[in-house]
């Protein structure tokens, strides 16, 4: 597929990389699954609203929605990003057209050249996790709080610009089985990435949502990644950290629907580096009115990227984590002018400027976590882009 004029022209066999030579524009935006390729071109409008003045932001892109419209030749979408903390704006991108098409099975060679890393500079020092991790745990015990997710953050300088589509073609190819995505936000940087975690998708009255928690890294060796999966299911800290988060989804997207099946317990979900346990949800909504966005935000934030009780997590987050999120933990996706759509929770991903990129990673924190295994598991995490684009470090 390719973008040529106002619409899409296609050609299954083309990935992203070839359709950029074919003149899609650096206003684009893409959205990759195992399903299907979603492109997205000819930018009309940009929505910089907070989210948490939802009535506000929902009239807007109904507005804007309606007047695409009326031109017989448009084929609206919106596909954007909102921060973790929905108090700051949005960046949401209404195109004229956009063309969503089945995926097929597509070669795995690597299009792009490996990133070249000069240099990087930490946000977040380990000293400075560790003692988040002690204050949270201070707070467990005088129940105030019952977990909260804790990140780092890493600005790499990269000795060349790199094209954030030929970027994402990779991740795509390397993680086949997450939600990828490229997409322009503000001071001309794109926010990119492969997060294995879906929030919410909606199709008419069918929703489903895939929330993870807890993990371990994936190993090469399949007999202790064997071993890795017992631990899960036998570790009560993973457990429980996993229940709070199903617990939250359940009570905020129940009443969304008049039906709504849950698996009884985690399955093992593996993405590239590392495995979590997973648990399903699968539900009919009452009202097909209900829209993508809006059940995205009625999930947001969930305790899987922030903690739980939700707002004390947050506020926790906010004064403790040590540096301004952004889209990291916030909501990634689309939504078409019907109000069907699939949003991911942004993980796994990085904000990319020229010849920088921020890498970003966090860990679940409760009672009985170690310090120095989080901020393990947030290295290991942050290798998934790092590994997948072939980074090399050179002085």
């Amino acid at each position: 597929m390719y973008y040529k004029g106002n619409g899409f022209m296609n050609d299954m066999n083309l990935s992203i990389d070839h359709a950029i030579e074919l003149n899609i524009n650096l206003e684009s935006s893409c959205f990759l699954t195992k399903d299907y390729r979603l492109l997205a071109s000819d930018l009309a409008e940009v929505v910089k609203l907070a989210a948490c003045d939802y009535e506000k932001l929902s009239q807007t892109i109904t507005d804007s929605f309606q007047k695409l419209k009326k031109d017989p030749n448009a084929n609206p979408i919106l596909v954007g990003a909102i921060p973790f903390d929905t108090t700051q704006a949005s960046s949401l991108n209404i195109y004229r057209n956009h063309r969503k098409q089945r995926q097929l099975v597509i070669s795995s060679k690597i299009t792009h050249s490996p990133l070249s890393i000069s240099n990087q500079k930490p946000l977040i020092k380990q000293k400075d996790f560790a003692h988040a991790i002690d204050i949270a745990i201070d707070q467990f015990r005088c129940d105030q709080l019952e977990k909260v997710v804790l990140s780092q953050a890493v600005d790499f300088e990269l000795s060349q610009s790199q094209n954030p589509f030929d970027l994402v073609d990779t991740l795509a190819k390397e993680n086949p089985h997450a939600f990828s995505f490229a997409i322009p936000v503000e001071d001309n940087a794109y926010l990119l990435g492969a997060s294995p975690e879906l929030l919410i998708s909606k199709n008419d009255l069918t929703v489903r949502s895939n929330p993870l928690a807890g993990s371990r890294p994936l190993s090469e060796d399949e007999n202790i990644n064997q071993s890795r999966i017992h631990e899960l299911y036998a570790s009560e800290k993973d457990l429980n950290e996993h229940q709070i988060v199903v617990d939250s989804v359940l009570e905020n997207l129940k009443p969304f629907c008049q039906k709504l099946k849950v698996l009884e317990k985690p399955e093992i979900l593996k993405t590239a580096t590392m495995l979590h346990l997973s648990t399903v949800f699968d539900g009919q909504l009452k009202k097909q009115s209900d829209n993508a966005l809006q059940l995205a935000l009625a999930l947001h934030p969930t305790p899987a990227i922030c903690g739980s009780p939700t707002e004390p997590a947050k506020q926790f987050i906010l004064e403790h984590e040590g540096y301004d999120r952004h889209y990291f933990a916030g909501l990634v996706g689309w939504m078409d002018a019907q109000g069907n759509g699939e949003w991911a929770v942004t993980i796994r991903c990085g904000l990319l400027n020229d010849k920088k990129i921020r890498l970003y990673a966090g860990a679940g924190i409760v009672m009985g976590s170690q310090a120095e295994l989080e901020w393990s598991e947030t290295e290991v995490k942050m290798q998934t882009l790092l590994k997948t684009l072939s980074a090399t470090f050179h002085s």
